[in-house]
């Protein structure tokens, strides 16, 4: 068909066109409804995605408030949190305070802290979720949470004592963290390995498997040297940084892959344990020694004491422990008891080199 649409219709260009006024002519009420078909092949979000808002709602739902910044800072900011040999310099900023792509979130997170500081609000919980730089070139970038925690604990309270927040607090909350996007807390190590921008004796790496395992998070408290330059009038600044890159993708759902509450119903035991270390030794790695003895008797490891002074050597360190046994099947008889309690002993001094204090 060849048609030529009147001078007077200069609104007809397409067959579309000619179909609607067809359509129209016929009776709209004539044309059959067809439902369309939907298929979804793909969800909508790919793993990469899910990850990021499910951790977003997670470090909000730990009582801290989303910030949204620029990708870029001040140079003179980002310098004390940075690793890079060159800071990456913006050719044309949109002003002198925001010259360099930033190469860690916290330098922005730490100007935000301190206006707030200024304007009286003296307890603050802030993050940021985002991708910060290692060079100019696509691609030489990496996704990370960073968040910040000062003030106190229940301030002004008439039931609970005041305290500042500690290196505890952050660890706790970036653990927590970990374990709801479905890494088991029994495989993250917890080692004092840091970056120059924290407290060396108050901050940690948490890692994946073993020490040299796949970086998960840093925290601890901001460098008091870090506080001094950048003028911010606080006790302490926490902190954390979880590296999305590394969490390794699980195959089930995020929300399936929390491990079920199993509980039982026989009676519970606990054994005290005192050994004398080398300082070199961790807590956590004595408790993830301990707990793979037997993981299906032994519940719980807890630390309970450290001690470093008198009658202990030098270079040694004093660490005393409680292990929970829980049975699943029935009650422990004292002679099942001695024999995991003298495994646990040969055990911790095999591996350690460790000697029980009497």
């Amino acid at each position: 068909m060849k048609i030529l649409p009147p001078t007077w219709r200069p609104d007809l260009k397409e067959d579309i066109d000619l179909i609607e006024e067809l359509t129209r002519i016929k009776g709209y009420e004539n044309v059959p409804l067809i439902n369309p078909e939907k298929e979804n092949v793909k969800g909508t979000l790919n793993n990469k995605q899910k990850l990021f808002r499910f951790i977003q709602r997670s470090v909000a739902s730990k009582g801290y408030t989303e910030a949204v910044t620029w990708s870029f800072t001040d140079s003179k900011a980002d310098n004390l949190f940075s690793e890079l040999k060159k800071e990456i310099k913006l050719s044309n900023p949109i002003s002198s305070d925001l010259d360099v792509l930033r190469s860690s979130l916290y330098s922005n997170l730490m100007i935000s802290v301190k206006k707030n500081i200024y304007r009286n609000f003296e307890d603050l919980m802030l993050f940021e979720i985002g991708p910060v730089f290692k060079g100019s070139k696509p691609g030489e970038q990496s996704t990370m949470i960073g968040a910040i925690k000062t003030g106190k604990y229940s301030r002004k309270n008439w039931i609970e004592k005041e305290r500042n927040f500690d290196v505890y607090d952050i660890k706790n909350d970036a653990l927590r963290i970990l374990n709801e996007v479905g890494i088991n807390i029994e495989k993250i190590i917890v080692s004092n390995k840091t970056k120059k921008w924290y407290h060396p004796g108050r901050s940690g790496l948490l890692s994946l498997e073993s020490r040299n395992g796949p970086e998960l998070a840093y925290f601890g408290e901001i460098h008091p040297m870090i506080l001094k330059k950048l003028d911010i009038k606080a006790d302490n600044i926490l902190g954390f940084e979880i590296i999305l890159d590394n969490i390794p993708q699980s195959r089930k759902k995020i929300r399936e892959s929390k491990n079920r509450f199993i509980f039982s119903d026989y009676q519970k035991v606990v054994r005290d344990f005192a050994f004398v270390f080398d300082e070199k030794y961790s807590s956590g790695e004595i408790t993830n020694l301990v707990k793979e003895i037997d993981k299906d008797l032994i519940k719980d490891v807890r630390i309970f004491d450290v001690y470093q002074g008198d009658n202990i050597e030098l270079g040694k360190k004093s660490i005393a422990f409680n292990v929970t046994l829980e049975p699943k099947d029935k009650t422990l008889s004292e002679h099942e008891i001695e024999q995991v309690s003298k495994k646990i002993i040969s055990t911790v001094e095999k591996n350690t080199g460790a000697t029980l204090r009497s």
